[in-house]
């Protein structure tokens, strides 16, 4: 590996689920059974919760991925000895999956840290991702915008034989990069006519893709094919689509160099969003998709690669390195060191978004996407910090009592379904009131 050259990944296969638990749950079953195979997995994986839904049961692609990557991390291997096992073939741990399973019940976060490791082994992702965003955005510490179109703009449907790329479409296109750039600058820097232009092809090659058929018709209609589109829907995807091929292509966007040996783009629109949820889930971006002026996805590194860091603020995760020799770090503080910022942005942003929707109770994810924002801290890490502030407030002298709620009130949307909810003593929340402590005696 040269000193500007990433490692070339091994697999570009990776599993489109994103509920990292499978790894350790799976392990887990193997361990108990002295055997593991696909079927197994359907049937054996507890329900979960994904965002605040609730999943009954794992697809079998979901299962199919998960046997596949934990025989790509030598965690296990077909009984029969086979180089080319059956879809049905039964799996035994071998020795590091049995390391890996011991690690995953006695120490959650070196479990997921290991994680990184292996998915930095075998697809080079993990690490790259996060360099990337900061050589796009150094000067506002990686942070990034994947553009959708403006929420307000919300046109009629369209037959599908209407393909035509209009005034409106390139006025909507332009308008979202001059929104983002506004807010977060230089989140998206391209050039506005390159983005009219990989926008507009984007949306012609969706635009003739075979129309999907009608797998139940209304009442009284017989089956047939889509007859109709949402523009705003098709655009959306459009902006994905080009943006992702912008941002993390082989070279970085206007560079000259190649990051990998090869010209395949390391990232495909495909898997970029399984990535993302992926990498907040090992700790090492945030991203959010409701970020109520951007109009896009806001995503931003929690870790960066250094030489060395201050281990009250920063942990490095094993031993990956970048092309020049530099450690990937996460921003981790002490608690000590962080509690009266933690505490301070907290509310400040539990204040601004309960005058914004006029509510005492308000969204927490809300709150916890502008808290990450400011302080660089992921999802999991907010989370902890907020139990330990939860705790505190229960103290006599505490100045502010803080209240979570696990309901889902009328107000959120399907959108906010899915978003990752804050978990606190294993449970998910979705919703905080805090109030200074003889106003709260007042109300009650």
């Amino acid at each position: 590996m040269s000193d500007k050259t990433w490692r070339k990944p091994k697999s570009r296969s990776v599993g489109l689920f994103t509920d990292l638990r499978l790894f350790s749950e799976a392990l887990e079953i193997a361990s108990e059974r002295g055997i593991v195979n696909r079927q197994i997995l359907e049937e054996e994986l507890p329900q979960r919760l994904q965002g605040l839904m609730f999943v009954e049961r794992q697809s079998k692609r979901a299962a199919n991925d998960l046997m596949r990557e934990l025989r790509n991390f030598n965690w296990i291997w077909p009984v029969n000895g086979s180089k080319r096992p059956s879809d049905t073939a039964n799996y035994t741990l071998l020795p590091d999956g049995e390391k890996a399973h011991k690690l995953s019940k006695a120490h959650k976060r070196e479990f997921l840290r290991e994680l990184t490791t292996q998915m930095q082994t075998l697809y080079t992702i993990p690490g790259w991702f996060v360099d990337r965003l900061w050589t796009i955005n150094p000067s506002r510490q990686g942070e990034v915008v994947v553009p959708a179109p403006p929420p307000d703009w919300n046109p009629n449907s369209r037959r599908w034989e209407d393909k035509t790329w209009t005034s409106e479409l390139q006025d909507q296109t332009v308008r979202t990069l001059i929104l983002i750039n506004g807010i977060c600058p230089s989140s998206f820097p391209i050039k506005p006519d390159d983005w009219i232009q990989t926008v507009q092809q984007a949306w012609t090659r969706l635009s003739n893709l075979e129309r999907k058929k009608v797998a139940k018709a209304p009442k009284g209609k017989e089956k047939g094919k889509v007859k109709t589109y949402a523009p705003r829907s098709r655009l959306n995807l459009a902006m994905k689509e080009a943006a992702v091929n912008f941002l993390f292509s082989s070279k970085p966007p206007y560079q000259n160099n190649n990051d990998f040996h090869m010209t395949r783009p390391p990232l495909h629109p495909r898997t970029y969003r399984s990535w993302c949820r992926r990498l907040e889930a090992l700790e090492l971006i945030f991203y959010t998709d409701t970020h109520p002026l951007v109009p896009g996805r806001l995503i931003f590194p929690t870790a960066i690669f250094r030489q060395v860091a201050p281990e009250e603020r920063f942990e490095r995760v094993g031993y990956i390195q970048n092309p020049g020799g530099q450690f990937l770090w996460l921003h981790r503080p002490k608690w000590h060191v962080i509690k009266d910022d933690f505490l301070n942005v907290l509310k400040q942003e539990y204040l601004r978004v309960s005058v914004r929707v006029g509510s005492l109770y308000v969204s927490i994810q809300d709150v916890r996407d502008e808290v990450c924002r400011q302080l660089r801290l992921s999802a999991a890490t907010f989370d902890e910090f907020l139990e330990k502030i939860l705790r505190d407030s229960l103290l006599p002298a505490s100045q502010w009592s803080i209240s979570v709620e696990t309901d889902v009130r009328e107000a959120q949307t399907a959108s906010q379904l899915v978003r990752r909810p804050v978990w606190i003593g294993g449970t998910a929340h979705s919703l905080i009131a805090m109030t200074e402590s003889r106003e709260l005696s007042k109300i009650m």
